[in-house]
């Protein structure tokens, strides 16, 4: 997979062509297990901006890999990044409904995209990649997934962010 990104055409993809390639990746045949699961990661690739798609996974050569352990993470060093997709947020992916799945994986896309393991600030770091899923269009499902987490300080400074941001975005829409 890496020889295939570091090898890609001269010519500019298309998104679509992009997209099909990731999903292509050997490391992803688990997108292609279930048919849902194909539907929700197309929606999701086709959500991401072209120039995040290509950054976080040509550039900076990003996998999705399957494992044991709750919802999602992302791992990166200085030559691979990794999505890791825990059972319960691929059991989402299964369905026709992904509930706050989609969210989640924009999330942990964010994280890669703006270099986050380089800051040590963390709630910084939580909070930009939950702007990042809100732009996306995930704000409801981001609120309805934290909502659904332990109570932490951690849980409420994002969650006050993200009520923050609706209320912006409405007053964006009054004042146009």
């Amino acid at each position: 997979m890496l020889n295939l990104m570091k090898s890609r055409s001269q010519r500019k993809q298309t998104k679509n062509e992009m997209i099909a390639q990731i999903i292509n990746f050997s490391e992803h045949q688990w997108m292609k297990e279930n048919q849902y699961t194909k539907l929700n990661m197309t929606e999701f690739f086709e959500r991401l901006p072209y120039d995040v798609l290509y950054d976080v996974f040509y550039t900076k050569t990003t996998i999705m890999v399957r494992s044991n352990g709750k919802f999602a993470c992302s791992v990166s060093n200085f030559h691979q990044n990794a999505i890791i997709v825990f059972p319960e947020l691929y059991q989402n992916l299964t369905r026709i409904n992904d509930g706050w799945a989609k969210a989640v994986l924009a999330h942990e896309v964010a994280h890669i995209h703006f270099d986050h393991y380089q800051n040590s600030d963390i709630m910084e770091t939580q909070v930009d990649a939950d702007e990042f899923a809100c732009k996306m269009g995930y704000m409801d499902e981001l609120e309805d997934f934290l909502h659904e987490q332990p109570d932490s300080v951690e849980k409420r400074v994002r969650l006050s962010f993200i009520t923050t941001y609706y209320f912006a975005q409405n007053q964006e829409l009054l004042n146009d």
